[in-house]
C-alpha cells in the first residue's frame, strides 16, 4: 500500500445507514487503497455487515457518499456494482444448492458474456466457444480452491468449509477489483483457518485484488490485514495496524468491558 502515491480505490465519506431510530452505520469514513487487505471487526451488532450491504448496493445509504475509483456508487443497483468491479460473499452461505459446484461458478460469468440471444437460440460457434472458455476458466478457479475434483457434485453435498471456498470462487468469477469477504472463516477449524489465511494472501497477489474482510476470527484478521477498522454501535472506534489495534485500550474495553481496578 502506498497512500502517498495513489488515490484510494474505495472511499466512504460520512456514510450513515439508519433503520428508523437504529443507527446501524453512523458517520463512517474510510479510504481503502489498491491491493490492500483491510479487516473490519467489532462486537455483534456493530454494523460490519451493514457496511458490506451498503457497499454492494443491497442498501442505499441514508446519507454520505461511496466512491469506487472516483465514481459515486450511491443508488446503483447490485448488478451494476458487481459489473463495475466489486464482488462479495455473504455471512450466511448463498449457493445454488441443487446446481453443481461447477455451475455455481459458471453462473457468475453471466455479466461478462459477449454472445447474443440470437447466438443462444441458434447455438452458434461464437456461443459454443465462449461457453467452453467459461467452463475452462471456472475449472481453473475451482482448482485454486482444491474443488476441481468435486465439480460435478451438487453444491449442497460439499462440507461446510468447501461451501465457503466455493462462494469465494464464485465471487472471483465476477472478475472483481475489490472483494468483500463476510466472515469467510465462520465454522472453520484452526487448520482450515490457517489454510484460508494463505489462500486469501495468494488470491490478492494472483488476481491483483483489494480485499475487505469482516471477521470474528482474530487468528485470520491479525494474520493477513495491513489495517484493521474497529466498529462499535455503528461508528468507527479505531483504525490502525493489527499491533496498534491489539494494544488499543478503547478496543479492549469494547470487547472485554471496562476493567475494574
Amino acid at each position: 500500500m502506498a497512500e502517498s502515491n495513489a488515490a484510494p480505490i474505495l472511499t466512504l465519506q460520512n456514510v450513515c445507514m439508519y433503520f428508523g431510530g437504529v443507527r446501524a452505520v453512523d458517520d463512517l469514513s474510510l479510504e481503502v487503497y489498491h491491493n490492500e487487505i483491510v479487516g473490519i471487526i467489532g462486537p455483534n451488532g456493530a454494523g460490519k455487515t451493514t457496511v458490506f450491504n451498503v457497499l454492494s448496493g443491497v442498501y442505499i445509504p441514508t446519507s454520505g457518499d461511496i466512491f469506487f475509483r472516483g465514481e459515486r456508487l450511491n443508488e446503483l443497483p447490485p448488478h451494476t456494482i458487481i459489473s463495475n468491479g466489486i464482488a462479495r460473499t455473504f455471512q450466511n452461505i448463498r449457493l445454488f444448492a441443487k446446481l453443481s459446484v461447477l455451475d455455481n461458478v459458471r453462473v457468475a460469468f453471466f455479466g461478462h458474456i459477449r454472445y447474443s440471444l440470437v447466438d443462444t437460440f441458434l447455438n452458434t460457434r461464437a456461443k459454443r466457444d465462449e461457453e467452453a472458455a467459461i467452463r475452462e476458466e471456472a475449472l481453473r478457479l475451482l482448482e485454486v480452491f482444491g474443488l476441481a475434483d468435486k465439480a460435478a457434485l451438487p453444491a449442497a453435498n460439499l462440507p461446510y468449509g468447501d461451501q465457503r471456498r466455493l462462494e469465494i470462487a464464485r465471487a472471483l468469477a465476477c472478475k472483481p477489483q475489490v472483494l468483500l469477504l463476510d466472515e469467510p472463516a465462520a465454522g472453520m477449524n484452526p487448520n482450515e483457518i490457517d489454510e484460508l489465511n494463505r489462500t486469501i494472501v495468494r488470491l490478492r497477489e494472483r488476481f491483483d485484488l483489494t480485499i475487505l474482510l469482516v471477521e470474528h476470527q482474530m487468528r485470520l484478521v491479525m494474520g493477513i490485514c495491513e489495517r484493521v477498522l474497529v466498529m462499535n454501535f455503528g461508528r468507527k472506534l479505531a483504525l490502525g495496524t493489527p499491533v496498534e489495534i491489539r494494544n488499543n485500550p478503547e478496543v479492549l474495553e469494547a470487547y472485554l468491558g471496562k476493567v475494574r481496578r
